[in-house]
């Protein structure tokens, strides 16, 4: 199981992003790889040509495509989200320290009542609740005080008959509930899988007990 004190954990309490070289590499050799099988098929066509099935012959001829399109989306979305994450940070660290924060898919909010203008691509947890910022503005373009903020759950959907988890799922006591769909960490363009999902709602639970009720003390005084 993943616990909530492992490196990436901890760099999305600091506000760090990763060194993206290692994945840069790792899109350089997937391209390559897929590139090289491309070249390869056409230099033995007779290979293509043995297969019997039509069907086999194109899905081997559509992988090596698919690989090398994989690799190139691979350095697109890091180099994008690394930018587009760093200008949000100055934004953040110009004001107050955050104990956390949570890279989203810009494109995944989802709200009762939608957001209109810049969509968010990193949500932080201080002492005062939750807030979104978008690269292009200096404020966020959402804040949720902890005195609104309910629960925290892992949000699913139903895909091929099947319930799998998509986002964390922010219940609100006004209704307007807001779903992220969290990415990997800051500067990454790939979304969370079900396990670091999960993670991530315990840790924004244990930030919710810990700074709500400190809050709501400091609110009674």
């Amino acid at each position: 199981m993943t616990t909530t004190d492992e490196p990436w954990v901890q760099r999305l309490r600091d506000g760090t992003v990763p060194r993206r070289g290692p994945v840069l590499l790792a899109a350089v050799v997937t391209m390559a790889v897929g590139v090289t099988a491309s070249v390869a098929e056409f230099a033995f066509p007779d290979f293509l040509r043995s297969i019997d099935t039509g069907r086999m012959q194109t899905t081997l001829f559509l992988v090596p495509l698919l690989v090398a399109a994989s690799g190139i989306v691979l350095a697109v979305s890091t180099l994008s989200s690394g930018r587009s994450d760093r200008r949000t940070l100055a934004r953040i660290r110009a004001g107050r320290a955050q104990r956390f924060h949570l890279p989203v898919l810009a494109s995944g909010l989802r709200t009762t009542d939608d957001l209109a203008g810049p969509r968010p691509a990193i949500w932080t947890v201080d002492e005062f609740g939750l807030h979104a910022w978008a690269p292009s503005r200096d404020t966020p373009v959402l804040d949720l005080p902890w005195a609104r903020v309910r629960r925290f759950a892992v949000a699913t959907k139903a895909d091929r008959g099947q319930r799998v988890a998509f986002g964390i799922w922010i219940t609100t006591t006004d209704g307007a509930d807001v779903v992220v769909q969290p990415r990997t960490a800051l500067g990454r363009g790939s979304e969370a899988g079900a396990g670091k999902l999960d993670t991530l709602v315990r840790v924004l639970r244990s930030l919710q007990r810990e700074l709500g009720s400190d809050r709501g003390a400091a609110d009674r005084h």
